[in-house]
């Protein structure tokens, strides 16, 4: 994956598209809530049923991102 590309990326699990991503060897991680992508084959696969969610998060839902999107909806 070129670096030059990453500035454009950003996390498709934040619905503001706020969130940047940055490389850590084959992955690349959220800014906000640290969920990461893998990089395969020199392409990053920034698909939800492919990201590695943190140690302390049991679902996509539990993420900071999803929970405050959940709130601004209950509104």
């Amino acid at each position: 994956m070129d670096d030059a590309f990453l500035p454009n990326l950003r996390c498709p699990l934040d619905h503001t598209r706020q969130a940047t991503l940055s490389r850590e060897d084959q992955v690349l991680r959220c800014s906000q809530c640290a969920v990461t992508f893998p990089i395969k084959q020199g392409l990053p696969i920034l698909l939800v049923d492919e990201a590695i969610l943190p140690p302390h998060i049991q679902e996509v839902s539990g993420l900071p991102c999803r929970k405050k999107r959940a709130l601004r909806g209950a509104i």
